[in-house]
């Protein structure tokens, strides 16, 4: 009797101690199975802090490169690039029309450059949306009103330093790019102030500055809501390797928006890029005529 008693004795301890093994590799397990996801999400937060802090590296490499620096020597191309690249620009947006061009440029993989004013600030958002699609961000002036803007060269920076800040609101920065209210051949600067435009076209890249006219338009600045026929026909010409094409996004020209899907689908057919503005790309220069 004693040795069948020891003998459950020990085939009770035996299996205490299998229970205990067991139960022991179970919590082992469990904790490895909890440890595993927590360490999975550790390494995909780095990951992604990783790939954020790369996209953050990329962002402020792109605004340094258009960012103003009055003490920076940048070799412009004034012969324009040896690719054929059409660089669409539109003036004195934003406006509701803005978003509806930046959806059309997604659609064909275009980016574009605005040159951009101050006086609507209920659509200032758009100017960040355009930049953070990869479109180039440029200042053209802040009330666009002629009288105020070409009053005198001090005038005209003042202006140009308001629309700036408005600009770095919004995207962190002011940009070198600028273009001049009727570009730098306008004459009604005149009415004015005599010899203006002779003045800025120096002063202007002495400060930093590096100003964009066009060598074709779109026609849309001669009315309201012209017939897209008529936009498209002006816009697409034959026979330039770089085109800067003058557009414009404010809220009289919804036509300009119809006509755009034509224009684009014109260059790409003859093997043009779209491209926005930067340091490198083709700069357009008009004659002075004040």
């Amino acid at each position: 009797m004693l040795a069948v008693a020891m003998i459950a004795v020990i085939a009770v301890l035996c299996g205490f101690g299998v229970v205990a093994t067991v139960s022991f590799a179970s919590r082992a397990m469990s904790a490895g199975a909890q440890a595993a996801p927590q360490d999975a999400a550790a390494q995909g937060e780095q990951a992604q802090d990783g790939q954020s802090q790369g996209e953050q590296a990329a962002s402020d490499e792109r605004a340094a490169e258009l960012a103003l620096d009055p003490e920076r020597t940048t070799e412009w191309n004034y012969d324009g690039v040896e690719e054929k690249v059409v660089y669409l620009t539109f003036d004195d947006g934003p406006s509701y029309n803005t978003e509806k061009i930046l959806d059309i440029l997604d659609s064909y993989d275009a980016k574009a450059t605005f040159f951009v004013t101050g006086r609507s600030p209920e659509y200032r958002a758009s100017i960040k949306d355009a930049y953070e699609r990869g479109n180039t961000i440029g200042l053209h002036t802040m009330t666009h009103d002629y009288d105020k803007v070409y009053a005198s060269t001090e005038a005209f920076f003042d202006d140009l330093e308001q629309v700036g800040e408005v600009v770095k609101e919004e995207i962190g920065y002011v940009p070198y790019l600028t273009r001049f209210p009727g570009g730098a051949s306008n004459t009604i600067s005149a009415s004015y102030s005599p010899g203006i435009m002779t003045e800025l076209v120096e002063e202007v890249p002495a400060r930093g500055y590096q100003y964009y006219d066009w060598n074709v338009g779109s026609a849309d600045a001669s009315g309201i809501n012209l017939p897209p026929e008529t936009i498209v026909e002006s816009a697409c010409l034959e026979g330039y390797r770089n085109v800067m094409l003058l557009f414009h996004d404010s809220n009289t020209k919804d036509t300009t928006v119809d006509a755009l899907p034509q224009v684009i689908e014109f260059y790409k057919e003859r093997g043009y890029e779209f491209r926005a503005i930067d340091r490198e790309s083709f700069v357009c220069h008009h004659g002075v005529n004040n």
